[in-house]
């Protein structure tokens, strides 16, 4: 038994799952060496850059494509949740992203399952924000991939299907925009084949020749990526990796070396749940890159602080209460250091499905009409900037109604209500059931602000007149919800 289990955790320690889509490519960024990092590598006297105690906040801005029709986009709160997984992948390198201006929405079919990158290209060049990093999240990218970062528009595409809270798809883009090659650099587009000799190089241009990294990276200055500190890869498919983040597969250099690929690095093809890391020397190269050909885009702002955690309390409508379905006002408390409000409307009360999503600079909206006679549960989400990472409040509900003036359930089952002027002595009003139907009958009174106030039932009323109680109520709007198994109304009464 012991060796059952035993067999059991080393079989779940030595197999990662996929936290993105299986079915994409990880990445379809040019395999051409970035020519600032050449540069700036090959340079025995550049200046040491790792990131010292002052945090660099550059600029995100974020193109939302759905269709033609307007659907398809990436849930916002998708966004925040990748914006605040993209931050803390580059938190220990003390970069982090803000999110500059609203999310952009842009609704074309061509844009939204783009597969060449000439229509990238055209996408980017038409949408794309100065002085910021542009990312455009879509539904599909060229050769499947889960997403690029392209050379010449200087702007990001990921697919919504490689986003997310546990992926880091963005951050090897955004680590492509900062100038990271991959670590398997000169294996792109080729396919290593432990049966096949590895050559000692890919290919020779002139006086250049582009090198294969041995095992032991005594050629490391001059082959794959570069960087010293990251060890040999030739994988340039998506792969997964041991329990100790290393690929399953066993390559062999040049000099018949036996290695396997470290699968903790962002910039290699490994798997989510393997990544967690750049190396010092990648670090160095980002905020070098950031200070000599992105400093203008270096945030000059002093950062709005994190949101208060304050609980957060709605104004209206009253919980659980009776909200006329046209123009229907949403009101909460303000936080301080909050600018933005997201607002998730939904028919569950676990928002399994959000029917309807608002971003608001206040802290009320008029969400205009919903259906009628149905229960809505609503949340809000505090956030600026700097921090979209809060959580929501807790769901509020309320159901929607319509005053008629029809006293009718359905065609069997009729009811007058007398008086609706009521003077505030009266302590009941009459209610005339004529109903056909054996059917058990709850009124439920209402506040005009749409607290309920009261509730009585009535067993299969038949024919008869009944009284409903309305004593203690003061002067003002009231109404009634008329609910029965097979229909409801909503009658409105007024004391004096």
């Amino acid at each position: 038994m012991k060796q059952r289990i035993l067999i059991l955790i080393l079989m779940v320690s030595s197999v990662r799952l996929w936290s993105q889509d299986t079915d994409h490519n990880p990445c379809a960024t040019s395999g051409d060496y970035p020519e600032w990092l050449a540069a700036f590598l090959a340079n025995p006297d550049r200046p040491k850059s790792r990131s010292g105690g002052d945090i660099v906040y550059l600029p995100m801005t974020v193109h939302s494509v759905g269709k033609t029709d307007g659907t398809g986009h990436y849930p916002k709160l998708r966004i925040f949740e990748s914006l605040c997984r993209l931050n803390e992948d580059f938190a220990p390198y003390n970069i982090q992203f803000y999110l500059k201006g609203d999310i952009n929405i842009i609704n074309r079919d061509i844009y939204y399952e783009h597969d060449d990158f000439g229509e990238g290209s055209r996408m980017m060049r038409t949408y794309k924000k100065p002085l910021t990093i542009n990312t455009f999240i879509t539904s599909e990218a060229p050769s499947n991939a889960c997403g690029y970062w392209h050379q010449s528009e200087d702007a990001i595409v990921v697919i919504k299907n490689c986003m997310g809270g546990s992926g880091h798809t963005w951050t090897h883009e955004v680590g492509h925009w900062l100038s990271l090659p991959h670590t398997f650099s000169g294996w792109e587009g080729k396919t290593y084949d432990a049966t096949a000799e590895t050559p000692l190089y890919h290919s020779i241009s002139g006086r250049d020749t582009n090198f294969v990294e041995n095992a032991l990276g005594k050629n490391c200055t001059k082959a794959g990526d570069r960087f010293c500190d990251t060890p040999a890869d030739y994988l340039s498919l998506g792969w997964s990796c041991n329990g100790s983040f290393q690929s399953l597969q066993v390559q062999k250099d040049p000099f018949g070396i036996d290695f396997r690929s470290d699968g903790s690095n962002f910039m290699s093809y490994s798997i989510d749940a393997c990544q967690s890391k750049f190396s010092d020397d990648q670090n160095e190269a980002m905020h070098a890159y950031i200070n000599q050909s992105k400093g203008n885009y270096i945030s000059k702002d002093i950062p709005i602080g994190k949101v208060s955690p304050d609980p957060m309390t709605f104004v209206q409508p009253e919980e659980n209460g009776l909200v006329n379905y046209q123009g229907i006002n949403l009101q909460w408390n303000h936080l301080p250091n909050a600018t933005h409000y997201l607002v998730n409307i939904s028919k569950f009360s676990f928002f399994v499905t959000i029917d309807y999503e608002f971003i608001v600079k206040g802290n009320v909206i008029n969400i205009g009409d919903l259906p009628v006679d149905k229960k809505w549960y609503w949340r809000v989400k505090p956030y600026n900037p700097y921090d979209l990472c809060q959580g929501f409040t807790e769901a509020g509900a309320f159901t929607t109604y319509d005053i008629t003036a029809v006293d009718e359930i359905n065609e069997n089952n009729h009811l007058e209500i007398y008086p609706t002027l009521i003077q505030n002595s009266q302590s009941a009003i009459n209610i005339d059931f004529d109903f056909s139907d054996l059917l058990n009958v709850q009124i439920d009174v209402f506040s005009s602000t749409g607290q309920m106030l009261k509730r009585q039932t009535f067993a299969n009323p038949g024919r008869s007149l009944q009284q409903l109680e309305i004593s203690g109520l003061t002067s003002g709007i009231y109404l009634l919800k008329i609910s029965t198994e097979r229909g409801n109304l909503v009658k409105r009464i007024t004391i004096q």
